[in-house]
């Protein structure tokens, strides 16, 4: 084999082998997500496929049948990852099932990517690993020096590793779509094939290019209930817009990656408003900016960072009308998303397809009496340099004097350590901070203010006009729904990201195994009395003080045990809550509480099988990576021993 043709065949490879490797991130992502973990476990299969592969190739090098076992092995791999997108959307259905809930299915993410990359791309890669050794191989047979073929083999295969990694993030993907760009890689391989053979089957190197007009569907088949809008497979992301009922009214959802129960942008029909979610409880932010005054709209300048597809801008046209609302989000795909599905932003503004970081390091100063921050990616997690000391440092510098920083946070209490995390690095920049939880939600708002005293008790003295804004108003202004951080929670720096860990132990915490007991009833007060507070104060949202008052009873009656159900439900004690439905149930004088008891417990009893449906997929994903673990590696002794077995003869 001449060294041009031997170059030509590694720098191909190259293209084809790093196009692989960062296109099956995005194809799992409709499945899995695109965090680190799943990146982590795509390399490391990559990684390990290649090793596997060099030490076959150098196997089966040298000798006059080496150039026809490559060209085999090349056809073999081009035909295998052509398989790949076709297996990924069922593989991926299965290990990962659409009703998982988004906060108990991480097991299920991590194994089941584990899973899917080694069926789906540890094949293929380690038959493309076996061609290195095996091009030097044959230069050297052609009498060319160790060293030189060496140096040529790996410096083709790097360049073509270096245009291969750019061809598939910035123009591959984002332009043809991710099942494309692996039909595309599996194409350039079936060429090397040829090109190993020299002889051409124009049907091999073509059928992979020609799935691309065959295939078609979506990437993942929208949940039961659910219409899909559109899908689009940015530079950035997998997003899906869906269209469905909730509580009785038609909305538009903007899902990211593995989606699962979880949105990016809501948008109901009818409203600005989104039913509840945590969005709406932002728009108290210019209340406390102005101690407890209802501004002008003229007069509010808001910036808007992780931009929800429009969602705030909306919001805060609809409450503060001539506001100004300046959105920056760094996916361009979903600022047009936000334009076509979602009533476009319908504030006065301008949206920057920018890092959030980057643009408050260059905004002027003094700009804004608002910053919302609003930065979520991969679902769960909030990005390191958008959570810094160093970046509050920045967003404190756009703020006008009085002006307060609203952040959007996941958290399933107060103690939540990435809610105080969050909060104690606020608290480092601004000198206090307060949370507020939102009722019926795994979010809170964490609140700082610029160079004046930040007083949540102010919110009683605004009476706005609009219905919906009076209702958030009214339960945002009770007395201790806002908790300053008082807490030594660390505080998060750009050379210390700890939040995705800190992320996990929370989820550990809020799913923590072990038989809930019920709340006491062993004090003084009157049964009915005690009804009647715990009652008012649910309605309220003061879940806290529904279950301090049901402690004070002097004896449990079905009521309370409902009313105790609802106040831990809503803490997310969604074990706490069944419980007290079940204990309710079984006391004789339910009477009538019969019906709404046994609705709630068997809606509490289907989250909870929820729970142990993803840790049930979780642990079935952990055997099968073991099982295929296995089964590679038994495979590949099995190959190897025969390689060498005929290299004796």
């Amino acid at each position: 084999m001449g060294g041009g043709r031997a170059g030509a065949v590694a720098f191909l490879l190259g293209v084809a082998m790093m196009g692989l490797e960062l296109t099956a991130v995005r194809l799992l992502a409709p499945h899995f997500g695109d965090s680190a973990y799943v990146w982590t476990n795509v390399i490391g299969v990559m990684l390990v496929a290649l090793a596997a592969g060099a030490w076959l190739g150098g196997a089966m090098a040298g000798g006059p049948r080496a150039p026809r076992r490559l060209a085999t092995a090349l056809g073999a791999g081009a035909l295998l990852a052509g398989v790949a997108p076709l297996l990924g959307g069922p593989l991926g259905a299965w290990l990962v099932p659409q009703d998982l809930p988004l906060e108990a299915a991480m097991a299920a993410l991590v194994r089941g990517s584990l899973v899917a990359t080694s069926i789906l791309f540890a094949p293929p890669v380690l038959l493309l690993g076996c061609a290195s050794p095996m091009l030097v191989a044959a230069l050297v047979e052609g009498g060319v020096r160790v060293g030189r073929a060496s140096g040529l083999v790996n410096a083709s295969s790097t360049i073509g590793s270096l245009l291969g990694t750019f061809l598939a993030t910035h123009l591959l993907v984002p332009t043809i779509g991710s099942r494309a760009a692996v039909w595309a890689c599996a194409a350039v391989v079936a060429v090397c094939a040829a090109l190993v053979a020299r002889r051409s089957s124009p049907l091999a190197t073509a059928l992979p290019a020609l799935l691309v007009f065959v295939v078609r569907g979506p990437l993942r088949v929208p949940a039961d209930g659910q219409q899909l809008l559109a899908e689009r497979e940015s530079a950035y992301q997998f997003l899906q817009v869906v269209r469905q009922t909730r509580d009785g009214a038609d909305t538009t959802m903007l899902k990211i990656n593995e989606g699962l129960d979880s949105f990016h942008s809501l948008a109901v029909d009818g409203t600005a408003w989104t039913g509840g979610a945590y969005y709406d409880w932002h728009t108290v932010a210019p209340i406390l900016a102005r101690d407890g005054a209802i501004p002008e709209g003229r007069d509010v300048r808001v910036l808007s960072l992780g931009a929800a597809a429009g969602t705030f801008a909306r919001l805060f046209a609809a409450v503060y009308p001539g506001c100004r609302v300046d959105g920056v989000e760094i996916d361009p795909a979903v600022i047009a998303l936000g334009e076509r599905f979602f009533g476009g932003r319908q504030a006065a503004g301008a949206d920057y397809a920018l890092d959030a970081r980057v643009f408050v390091e260059r905004c002027p100063a003094a700009s804004y009496d608002v910053v919302l921050v609003d930065t979520y990616v991969r679902q769960i997690y909030v990005p390191a340099h958008v959570a810094s000391v160093e970046f509050f440092t920045a967003a404190e510098r756009c703020l006008r004097p009085g002006g307060v920083v609203s952040v959007n946070s996941g958290g399933w209490s107060f103690e939540d350590p990435v809610v105080q995390a969050l909060g104690a690095t606020m608290k480092r920049v601004f000198g206090a901070a307060y949370a507020f939880a939102v009722p019926w939600s795994r979010n809170f708002v964490l609140v700082a203010r610029k160079a004046e005293p930040l007083r949540p008790e102010t919110l009683a003295a605004a009476h706005p006009q609009q219905p919906d804004f009076a209702r958030v108003l009214a339960q945002a202004s009770r007395p201790g729904a806002w908790q300053p951080i008082d807490g030594d929670g660390p505080v998060l720096t750009d050379d210390c990201p700890r939040l995705d860990g800190l992320q996990h132990e929370a989820m550990r915490r809020a799913h923590a195994g072990g038989t809930p007991a019920l709340t006491a009833m062993a004090g003084t007060r009157d049964p009915n009395e005690v009804a009647e507070e715990a009652r008012a104060a649910l309605v309220e949202g003061r879940a806290e003080d529904v279950l301090a008052a049901v402690r004070s009873a002097r004896a449990p009656t079905p009521y309370l045990r409902l009313l105790a159900g609802d106040a831990r439900w809503a803490r997310h004690d969604v074990a706490g809550a069944h419980a007290e439905f079940e204990a309710a149930i079984a006391d004789a004088s339910a009477g009538e509480l019969a019906a709404p008891l046994q609705a709630r417990a068997k809606a509490s009893g289907e989250f909870l099988s929820g729970l142990a449906h993803a840790e049930a997929v979780g642990l079935r994903n952990g055997r099968l990576l073991w099982g295929v673990g296995l089964g590679f590696l038994m495979a590949f002794f099995a190959v190897l021993r025969r390689t060498h077995a005929g290299a004796a003869v």
